[in-house]
């Protein structure tokens, strides 16, 4: 009985340290899981921090100041847009040394102005845009936007080019007769626009991908995509019209492989640089609102360039009925020499955007007001500069493009003509360019009216009639339609541009 009972105080004994022992056992191990949660989040904490201030260390925004972001991003910028405008040029420069139809080559380019500026046009809307808002995204921090923003611009671009390239397909008829090309001018012009009709989809998607690079922070990137495809084209050029003899064709098919390098070589470095776009599901409320913001922001600089190509009709149409044709040769030259001027301003405003985007999304509006302060300083600097320098070579400039004494001599007087308001034009860019970024859309786009429609359209067509009438200073009538560029960018500017500055 007292045997019986030890026994079983004992086993009591036991279970209770037994119990005791599996309860110390559990939160010692509580306590371990606890401390092995609070490690992994510390782990995921300073994983984090690391990842941020990697970030921060790449972040050339942050990393730079402003007069180094200003070159850093507006060099490149002016490099390859030169670079990418010059397949036009390098166009006509071949079209100017094909022998015995040099002359209507350069015609057929000169009457084409007009369309290919408007496909110019249409790669602004997507290209330009899409740029601004992921620099903006960028300057928010919003990994997701950014990417959404990637997809529809670059599909944007794809599709609405495309578009574009097939109704110029589909009437290129009706426009060639409407632009006024007849005879050997009318079958050289159209071989040329049924091969840019291709390129231009190309063209459209490439300088897309070249901005975003721009804007991803790798504006380098872009003189070195642009360079190479550049020098695909001259090569080509050199073969196709000069080797092989295929004349205005060779110009063309030497500018669309170009074009197709351009795209490839873009989407392998943001392929390799894992900025490619990522495979997410994007909702149509989504799209719709990114793609209204994208044609909002898109739609001044489509503005800009298809004003552009009307006037140049405006121009054709005017020489055309006064019989000057060999104005419209002397045109083309002109036309291509004052875009080379303007092309760097317009690279370095381009380049400005993707700062102020970013300023504008981080909301840091003192670095913006600097920004906007020294943009205009410099590109009135430029354009006094440029002009001044382009009026004293003026016959060495003219004479890359041709030898004909003419056309030598006209080309030389409508690029002085041309070159009087041209400073004007470093002002205007700039507020354009701040208008743009900053939600100020609509006034940019009622400058550009005010400019091209209501003051150069007009003036084109009355100054020649003018001239002729009263014979001022014995002006030729031909002259007079060039005046009106200068004229409407001085009245744009004091009467519409410096109080709104203000």
């Amino acid at each position: 009985m007292d045997l019986g009972l030890r026994k079983t105080k004992k086993n009591k004994r036991v279970n209770v340290n037994t119990s005791k022992f599996q309860e110390g056992f559990i939160e010692k191990r509580k306590a371990e899981i606890t401390l092995t949660s609070d490690d992994e989040e510390s782990l995921r904490s300073l994983t984090k921090s690391e990842k941020s201030n990697e970030k921060n260390r790449d972040n050339v925004f942050e990393n730079k100041s402003i007069n180094q972001l200003i070159i850093y991003f507006s060099i490149p910028a002016i490099l390859s847009l030169v670079l990418e405008s010059l397949s036009t040029m390098i166009d006509t420069a071949f079209a100017g040394h094909l022998g015995q139809i040099s002359g209507d080559a350069l015609s057929a380019m000169g009457i084409l102005g007009p369309i290919l500026s408007l496909l110019v046009a249409a790669q602004l809307i997507f290209g330009v845009s899409t740029g601004i808002i992921i620099a903006k995204r960028i300057g928010e921090n919003n990994e997701e936007k950014i990417n959404s923003t990637f997809k529809v611009g670059v599909y944007s671009s794809l599709i609405f080019s495309s578009i574009i390239s097939l109704a110029i397909f589909i009437t290129q008829n009706q426009l060639l007769y409407i632009i006024g090309a007849t005879g050997n001018v009318r079958i050289l012009a159209k071989q040329y626009l049924n091969i840019a009709i291709l390129f231009n989809i190309f063209s459209s998607v490439g300088y897309t991908l070249v901005n975003n690079i721009r804007a991803f922070g790798y504006p380098k990137i872009e003189i070195v995509i642009v360079i190479l495809s550049t020098i695909i084209n001259i090569i080509l050029n050199i073969l196709f019209t000069f080797v092989f003899n295929m004349g205005i064709i060779g110009i063309g098919l030497a500018t669309l492989v170009g074009e197709i390098s351009y795209v490839v070589f873009a989407i392998i470095f943001l392929i390799k640089k894992d900025l490619w776009m990522k495979k997410t599901n994007l909702c149509s409320k989504e799209v719709k609102s990114i793609l209204i913001l994208l044609i909002k922001i898109g739609f001044v600089q489509f503005l800009m360039q298809s004003l552009n190509s009307l006037n140049g009709f405006t121009v054709n149409k005017v020489l055309i009925n006064y019989g000057e044709a060999l104005y419209i040769g002397a045109w083309t030259i002109c036309n291509s020499v004052y875009m080379m001027l303007l092309l760097p301003l317009i690279g370095f405003t381009e380049g400005i955007q993707s700062v102020i985007a970013y300023y504008q999304g981080s909301h840091n509006e003192e670095k913006k007001k600097i920004i906007k302060s020294k943009t205009m300083k410099y590109s009135l600097a430029y354009a006094l500069i440029t002009t001044c320098i382009v009026c004293i070579l003026s016959k060495d400039i003219i004479q890359i493009f041709t030898f004909d004494s003419n056309i030598t001599h006209l080309a030389i007087n409508i690029t002085r003509i041309m070159l009087i308001g041209f400073p004007c034009m470093g002002i205007i860019y700039t507020l354009v360019t701040f208008m743009q970024v900053s939600g100020q859309e609509e006034n940019a786009s009622k400058l550009e009216l005010v400019r091209q429609v209501f003051l150069f359209t007009p003036l084109c067509i009355i100054l020649p009639i003018l001239i002729s009438k009263f014979n001022i200073t014995n002006i030729e009538p031909g002259l007079g339609v060039f005046f009106a560029m200068p004229i409407s960018n001085i009245i744009s500017l004091f009467f519409y541009v410096i109080p709104r500055g203000r």
